[in-house]
Formats: C-alpha cells, sequence, structure tokens
C-alpha cells in the first residue's frame, strides 16, 4: 500500500517543516509513504523550504494564488499520477497531528471504509469562541442532513481517501474550500465513508482561510445553498414549487369559498377577486418551478453520467 500525504500551503514557510516532521516516517501496512506539498502561489519562502525538507517528495507550484479548492484538487490529480493507494490531506499549520494519521487510515486499510474523516472534538477546541462552535454544529448538521449520514465535523481537513475514492473528487462549487462539496459529491456517488474522533494541536496562526466567524458563516451558508443546487436540484425546485403554489392554492380557495358562501348563497359579490388573481399568480409560479426540478433534475442526471465516464477514463489511465 503506498501512501501519499498532501499538504496544501500558502505562504507557510514558517509552520511546514514542523508539520512535515509530525508525519510518521513508517505505518503498519503502508509500504512506502510520500509526501507532496502544494504551493498556493505563495508570496515568502514556502517552496524553498518545502524542497529543502528531505521528507518532501514532490512539490507542486501553481502559478498564481488560487484558493485551497484549487491547491487541494491539484494535490489529488498529483497524488493519483503517483499511483497511490490511500491519499491523506492535512494542513501545513500542523493543526492535526500526524500522530493520528495510522488512525485515520485504518478503516481503508481493513477495507471498512473508502473515505475517512478525522472529526475533532468541537466543544474541546479551547480557541473557538461559542458562537463558533454553535455554527460549526449547526453547519454540520444541515451538510449531514444533505448527504444522508452524520458527520459531526464537516470542516476537518483532516481526510483519508483509497485511490477509487480520490478519482470521485472534484471541486467546482467553491474557490476558498474543498470540505464541503468533497463530502456531499462523495455521497452522491455512495462512496463508504466513515469518521474518527482525533485530538488537534495548539493554533500556531490565525486562520487565513476566513477574516470573520461571521465570513465564515456567510460563506460556508453561500455553499451549502450552491451545493444543495448542483447535488440535489430536483429537492431545491419542489421546495420552491411548494413556497409558491401551496400559498397560490390557499387564496384560490379562499375566493371560491366565499365565492359560494356570498354570491351563490346570499347573491351579494364576494368581493375577494384579488385572492383569486394573486393565488393563480403563485401557483403558475409554483408549476414553473416544478418544471424547473424536473429540467434540472434530467440536467443533473446528465452529468452524473459524465462522473462516471470521468471516474472510466481516470481509472484506465
Amino acid at each position: 500500500m503506498k501512501l501519499v500525504v498532501q499538504i496544501p500551503c500558502y505562504n507557510e514557510e514558517e509552520f511546514l517543516a514542523a508539520a512535515v516532521n509530525d508525519i510518521p516516517e513508517r505505518i503498519e501496512g503502508v509500504s512506502s509513504i510520500d509526501i507532496i506539498v502544494i504551493d498556493d502561489g505563495s508570496s515568502d519562502r514556502t517552496v524553498e523550504a518545502a524542497q529543502a525538507h528531505p521528507r518532501v517528495t514532490k512539490v507542486v507550484k501553481l502559478p498564481y494564488h488560487q484558493g485551497l479548492a484549487a491547491a487541494f484538487r491539484a494535490g489529488i490529480e498529483t497524488a493519483i499520477g503517483m499511483s497511490a493507494d490511500i491519499v491523506v490531506n492535512t494542513d501545513a499549520d500542523n493543526q492535526y497531528p500526524g500522530k493520528e494519521i495510522p488512525a485515520l487510515i485504518k478503516p481503508i486499510l481493513e477495507h471498512r471504509a473508502e473515505f475517512v474523516i478525522g472529526c475533532r472534538d468541537i466543544d474541546r477546541i479551547e480557541h473557538f469562541s461559542g458562537f463558533k462552535k454553535l455554527a460549526q454544529k449547526a453547519g454540520s448538521r444541515v451538510v449531514s442532513y444533505i448527504c444522508g449520514r452524520q458527520i459531526p465535523d464537516v470542516t476537518s481537513g483532516f481526510r483519508a481517501f483509497n485511490r477509487s475514492c480520490a478519482l470521485w473528487i472534484d471541486v467546482i462549487a467553491s474557490s476558498y474550500t474543498y470540505t464541503l462539496e468533497t463530502l456531499v459529491r462523495l455521497s452522491s456517488q455512495k462512496v463508504r465513508m466513515t469518521h474518527i474522533t482525533i485530538t488537534t494541536n495548539p493554533p500556531v496562526r490565525s486562520s487565513r482561510l476566513m477574516g470573520s466567524t461571521f465570513e465564515y458563516i456567510v460563506r460556508s451558508v453561500a455553499d451549502i445553498l450552491t451545493l444543495l443546487y448542483i447535488y440535489s436540484p430536483l429537492r431545491v425546485f419542489i421546495f420552491l414549487a411548494a413556497f409558491f403554489g401551496f400559498p397560490g392554492v390557499f387564496l384560490i380557495a379562499r375566493f371560491v369559498y366565499y365565492y359560494f358562501v356570498r354570491t351563490v348563497g346570499m347573491h351579494i359579490p364576494s368581493g375577494y377577486e384579488q385572492s383569486l388573481t394573486l393565488g393563480v399568480g403563485l401557483l403558475i409560479i409554483g408549476f414553473f418551478m416544478l418544471l424547473m426540478g424536473v429540467i434540472s433534475n434530467l440536467i443533473h442526471t446528465n452529468r452524473k453520467i459524465l462522473e462516471r465516464i470521468l471516474f472510466c477514463v481516470k481509472k484506465a489511465g
């Protein structure tokens, strides 16, 4: 079993060596361990630090700063090209202890899973504010619902993939992170996944992924909505159809009720024509939303076929 550990980097000259040194040199069940560093257009000496480290097998340099998602994707493609049997993704700031890698890949070695997430115990992370912990848990519940399985920490970047699973991976919905989309994408492909609980090292710097908790929440919500539209379009449009259609039915029923009670029964004008007009308008919008859902679902099905073809091409190559 060949293990490739990938480390996406952006201006990590100061902390990269500690992250690399923390990775075990030998793991039971693994024949070789290669470490690749993906530089996301750093402006410091990250590339030089990576090239100088004796344990770094390969350095991948992106031509300019493209974001964590692009660096992660480049790492996966490089690891596949190196004939990796297992790919582990970790952070360059050594947030995730290297000693946890054997436990992370164990379910894959034992053929119990194809994808494993190292989930942090959010309540025990001291540098997370109460608001951020609440947001993390809420986001994890929402994404778990979308994926159809319980995942306590959906934003953890400490992950292991077997080769077959890595071939499915792509990131198209976000430029700044890969964590949410890979979960939703792999769930849609019925990949066997599990999670383990891990410890974390104390932070050595503030997050470079986002400026504040509020920014993190806004971008995460935007990503979740985008993922819902891309991977579950019928669910989205059925909700929109119900959102517009049910009030429309209610308003039409309201007009009909007063029409029969007043106009038919009492021979006086009902006076609720506006309910009929608005109700018909809302019902038409709801109907078109349902049609858009059907069309979007057909596009989604076609995309899944294309993904399957791409998977087979990668596997054959």
